[in-house]
């Protein structure tokens, strides 16, 4: 087994976490909140807000927006 696939893995499930704590984030603040959602990115760890956006269509199926529009 090489390391590379066992840290890509590892990534996976970080950036899983990080999307769940951002879905968290958002019910709890609302979709009125919008300087606190521009900045969901980054309160939930992503390091670019480019990022938070793959890894959230990746996990939840559908974009950030389309999320927050069905709040």
């Amino acid at each position: 087994m090489t390391i590379k696939p066992v840290i890509e893995k590892i990534n996976q499930k970080i950036n899983m976490s990080k999307v769940n704590y951002a879905v968290t984030l958002v019910k709890s603040l609302g979709s009125k909140d919008e300087i606190s959602l521009n900045k969901i990115w980054a309160l939930s760890g992503f390091k670019s807000k480019f990022e938070f956006e793959q890894s959230f269509k990746r996990v939840q199926g559908i974009s950030f927006k389309e999320y927050v529009d069905k709040l």
